[in-house]
């Protein structure tokens, strides 16, 4: 049975929200929140273990038109703080206060999922090593800043919202930057809606990466 001080409490758990949120960010965390509990009930327990979501396969592609590349090394991505953990992010309005879904995580933090993916893809069209094993291998060093779904200002509708920025260095020097912002539209407005959303976004962020690459490494070299 589902009582109004279950839900009051849920509702205002360190669990359930990180920080203040009011107006729409409290109606979209009550459904979040009203789900929990109502599963909970459903199968006699309090708690259960988060689902856990990834990008799935990659998608499957013909390498035959796809242009040869050099040798590069792409090390692990830098991300902001919220990335380096396995929660799965969402917030109200750009601006609104991030939030974390309680019964969903990503089998591993999204800073490291969107590096395996980015290798998958650029290993297409040449070598990929995590790191520098010799020589003056071309590196790839990337930041995720944004992996989150972005709910509208009145809940109905969100997206997800993937931001990186990726840095080409030749020895000790940057050669160019790229600045990705790639927002996909979400199916269902939940945590399944928005993970699939975030990963077309992430497919739609490695093919960007990977054309520009292939146009940086065909430049010659500057004196």
């Amino acid at each position: 049975m589902i009582t109004t001080a279950m839900i009051t409490s849920a509702m205002t758990s360190k669990h359930f929200l990180f920080g203040r949120s009011r107006g729409v960010a409290w109606r979209v965390l009550a459904a979040v929140t009203l789900a929990g509990v109502l599963s909970a009930c459903g199968t006699g327990r309090s708690t259960q273990s988060p689902t856990q979501l990834d990008l799935g396969a990659a998608q499957q592609r013909t390498t035959v038109n796809l242009p040869s590349n050099p040798p590069i090394t792409v090390p692990a991505a830098s991300s902001a703080s919220l990335l380096t953990e396995t929660m799965v992010v969402w917030r109200v309005g750009d601006h609104g206060q991030p939030q974390a879904y309680s019964t969903f995580q990503w089998i591993a933090p999204p800073a490291k999922l969107v590096t395996q993916r980015l290798m998958d893809r650029l290993s297409l069209q040449g070598a990929v090593l995590p790191q520098n094993v010799g020589g003056d291998l071309p590196q790839l060093r990337t930041n995720l800043q944004r992996f989150e779904q972005t709910f509208s200002l009145d809940g109905s509708t969100s997206r997800g919202h993937l931001t990186m920025q990726v840095v080409l260095v030749k020895g000790s020097k940057v050669v160019n930057q790229l600045m990705i912002d790639v927002s996909v539209p979400a199916k269902s407005q939940d945590a399944l809606g928005g993970a699939q959303a975030l990963r077309e976004a992430t497919d739609q962020t490695v093919d960007q990466v990977a054309q520009w690459l292939t146009a940086e490494l065909k430049k010659p070299a500057a004196n």
